[in-house]
């Protein structure tokens, strides 16, 4: 009599194998989703500090807006609001005591918002800061806040922080 041997798996190893790809595929998108959404964070930070060094750079090298024909004091950065939905800011020029709309209601984020006031003057021929300190972006999703820093030199930069308990 001979002995057949049956090659191959049984369901229970089958089902194993299944259940631990599937686990560990749902792992990957979890934190590939994350990523996505610190990667967005960044990047909206990296465009406000784009913002923040044009307006600087208009203010050092006293571009003149239309409607400014002597006299320009600072130019001005602002957020148009604050909490989620406020994307946009205002560039204005300060001429002769008289404030002109330079860029209005141009956005600049996309994924996050802002979380704090916004309000930053540079000066005229210096580009000179006046509001050091750090302003705050944050992602409503993911407790993520990425800020961009301004110092007394004039430096424009980016920091994350992660913000989970």
């Amino acid at each position: 009599m001979r002995i057949i041997k049956h090659c191959g798996f049984t369901l229970i190893e089958l089902i194993v194998v299944i259940a631990i790809i599937i686990l560990m595929s749902g792992m990957s998108i979890a934190s590939y989703f994350r990523f996505s959404q610190r990667q967005a964070a960044m990047n909206d930070a990296r465009n406000f500090a784009t913002e923040m060094r044009k307006v600087q750079a208009m203010a050092k090298n006293l571009v003149y807006p239309a409607g400014c024909a002597s006299k320009l004091e600072r130019y001005r950065l602002k957020a148009d609001c604050i909490g989620e939905g406020c994307v946009t800011m205002t560039t204005s020029a300060i001429c002769n005591g008289v404030e002109i709309l330079v860029k209005p209601n141009e956005e600049v984020l996309t994924k996050v918002f802002f979380t704090d006031t916004v309000d930053i003057y540079f000066g005229a021929g210096t580009g000179a800061i006046s509001q050091v300190g750090e302003f705050p972006i944050q992602n409503s999703n993911d407790p993520y806040t990425v800020v961009v820093k301004t110092d007394a030199n004039g430096n424009i930069s980016t920091k994350e922080y992660e913000t989970y308990p």
